[in-house]
């Protein structure tokens, strides 16, 4: 007799045990899933937000003065290029964003600027397609001077008349004073390293913008499949009209 109301007791102590622990679980099923209503939300509110659009001022090529953005060309939408530089009749402009992610040449090897292929390709497949046949007018042919790298004596190469080019690590040095205003991203908004045309720290190398502005000397391998590429910011000299 004493051991069935043992029994019986076990019974109901496991039972009461066994709700307690599906009263637990479905409980915390319930913060669980309203939790996540509250993330999707807030996800969804920043999500909105990162995706409105850029107020951008254009200024008119005509009077444009440096620092000013103008708007010139179209590569996967209209592209927006910043002055660097400012004469009587001529702008340099340089694009505000990286519009594409490009490795410096085709394969790891001792390259200059004269001989890659970013500089192929920015003369010959950007060029072609990012511009009008009115906007290629404007465009002016080049003298491209490839200073070797002060800091490690890397060969520059020859010098070069291109349409389309990438900075050189002097100019990058001297066209913006502080090393935010090199900073940029790339036009889906992710931020990003990018090219300068100046050799690195071996023949195997380029110089680039890093990802905080920093100009670094001693580069990117040209080519490396297990880097990401770096982004590439076109410059380009064009008359006023």
């Amino acid at each position: 007799m004493k051991n069935k109301k043992k029994n019986t007791k076990n019974r109901k102590r496991k039972v009461i045990i066994g709700l307690v622990i599906l009263a637990v679980v479905a409980a915390g099923i319930i913060f669980f899933v309203w939790n996540a209503g509250k993330k999707e939300e807030v996800v969804e509110k920043g999500h909105f937000i990162e995706k409105q659009e850029e107020k951008i001022e254009y200024a008119d090529i005509a009077t444009a003065q440096k620092g000013d953005t103008v708007s010139f060309g179209d590569y996967n939408g209209a592209i927006d290029w910043t002055v660097l530089a400012a004469d009587n009749d001529k702008l340099l402009l340089l694009t505000s964003k990286c519009i594409e992610k490009r490795a410096y040449h085709t394969e790891e090897t001792e390259i200059t600027w004269e001989q890659c292929e970013m500089r192929k390709w920015l003369n010959q497949t950007f060029y072609e397609t990012a511009f009008s046949e009115k906007e290629k007018a404007q465009i002016q042919k080049t003298k491209v001077v490839n200073k070797d790298n002060d800091a490690f004596e890397t060969r520059g190469g020859k010098t070069t008349k291109d349409y389309v080019f990438l900075l050189s690590i002097e100019e990058a040095e001297t066209y913006f004073s502080e090393t935010g205003e090199r900073m940029t991203s790339f036009t889906d908004g992710n931020g990003g390293w990018w090219w300068l045309r100046s050799p690195g720290f071996q023949e195997t190398d380029a110089a680039n913008i890093g990802d905080y502005g920093n100009v670094n000397k001693a580069g990117h391998k040209v080519y490396d499949k297990y880097v990401v590429n770096g982004g590439v910011r076109p410059a380009i000299w064009i008359t006023r009209k």
